[in-house]
């Protein structure tokens, strides 16, 4: 039996999948996540990588043939650089799987090994997205995916069953369409739209981080409680109440000023722009594609904490058809962490020298 672990270290989330392969079939999948900002707690990534491994490799007995890492949060700016970023991430994870295989992914779809991408580091960096896509490949020939994380969206384009990506850094991404710096949780409802429609008019918005999508989204119905697992910006909870009064703060307002409705409308403005902002990049990489292969029809492949509200609706209203939700396909979990759970996937193959697919029993 092969066991992998796929691991997908953010600046603000961590999240693991072990899977175990039996004769190339995948027969168990566990996952697990954990919120951890970088920026504010990173000497404590060794304790969460071990609270991780115990609550997903707990029982297993065995230590995992191949530990597979991809990262994000080397942007986190507790690093002066993305190459120390890259360095100490590294050093923590071979700190806890020390004894296992350990393997780095490169933004072209590589497992190398440590001393590799320490020696490369800008080659590793950020490089999730290859294993999302490399994943939802085996069940769409050609798509658009879109993963609409806690903080950011990833526009994946798959032609013909290969990643066909332009950009391998996020700097080259953000140019061109793949990537758009805006998710469902943690980002500043000031960076959405300086200013809002409001009754008869505009009013505009405070650039304070007073409220983040988060607060959006659990206002209007669309992620639980559960779900917000981020900070809030004024450090209070997450009930619809909370919220409401962290929104009207972006007008400088509270909810003595403004009634309920008055701020579930500011929400649903706001809402529409964010997806507009991921709509306009889908627009642009659906037409990259029709440019360079021809396609005239293009399905979308939505996933993420955001699959259904902001990557699925936005794909819609960017004229992409036919729409699938990667959850319905496979599991919620696997929605919701599609790089780490890609990853183990991804290793898997390698291990066994065979692509090992998605098992409906899973």
């Amino acid at each position: 039996m092969t066991v992998v672990v796929g691991l997908d270290v953010g600046g603000a989330n961590t999240k693991i999948s072990v899977l175990e392969v039996r004769n190339g079939v995948a027969i168990r999948l566990a996952t697990g996540i954990r919120y951890l900002p970088l920026w504010r707690r990173l000497a404590e990534l060794p304790y969460v990588l071990n609270s991780l491994v115990d609550y997903v490799l707990g029982g297993l007995g065995r230590s995992p043939d191949v530990v597979a890492l991809t990262m994000t949060g080397e942007l986190a700016d507790v690093f002066e650089s993305k190459d120390e970023g890259v360095e100490t991430i590294s050093r923590m994870v071979s700190e806890v799987f020390g004894r296992s295989d350990i393997r780095v992914l490169d933004c072209r779809g590589r497992l190398v090994g440590l001393d590799y991408a320490l020696k490369h580091p800008y080659d590793v960096a950020a490089s999730n997205w290859y294993a999302s896509g490399w994943f939802v490949s085996q069940f769409f020939d050609t798509c658009i995916l879109v993963d609409v994380g806690s903080t950011t969206t990833s526009i994946i384009p798959i032609v013909m069953g290969d990643v066909k990506a332009e950009g391998f850094t996020d700097l080259d991404k953000l140019r061109l369409y793949e990537l758009v710096y805006t998710g469902a949780l943690r980002t500043n409802l000031a960076s959405i739209a300086s200013k809002i429609r409001f009754k008869d008019g505009w009013v505009g918005v405070s650039s304070e981080y007073f409220a983040q999508t988060g607060d959006l989204y659990i206002l209007l119905g669309f992620i639980e409680a559960g779900d917000y697992i981020c900070d809030t910006p004024d450090g209070r909870g997450v009930s619809k109440e909370e919220a409401a009064n962290r929104i009207a703060r972006i007008v400088c307002a509270d909810r003595r000023l403004l009634s309920m409705d008055d701020i579930i409308s500011i929400a649903r403005f706001l809402y529409s722009r964010q997806v507009e902002s991921i709509a306009s990049s889908l627009r642009r990489k659906a037409e990259r594609m029709r440019e360079l292969y021809g396609i005239d029809s293009i399905a979308c492949v939505a996933t993420g904490l955001g699959e259904d509200f902001l990557a699925a609706e936005a794909a819609r209203r960017a004229g992409l058809t036919p729409v699938f939700r990667l959850s319905r396909i496979t599991r919620r979990d696997v929605a919701l962490m599609t790089p780490a759970v890609g990853l183990a996937f991804l290793a898997a193959s390698i291990v066994e020298g065979r692509r090992v697919y998605w098992n409906p029993a899973l």
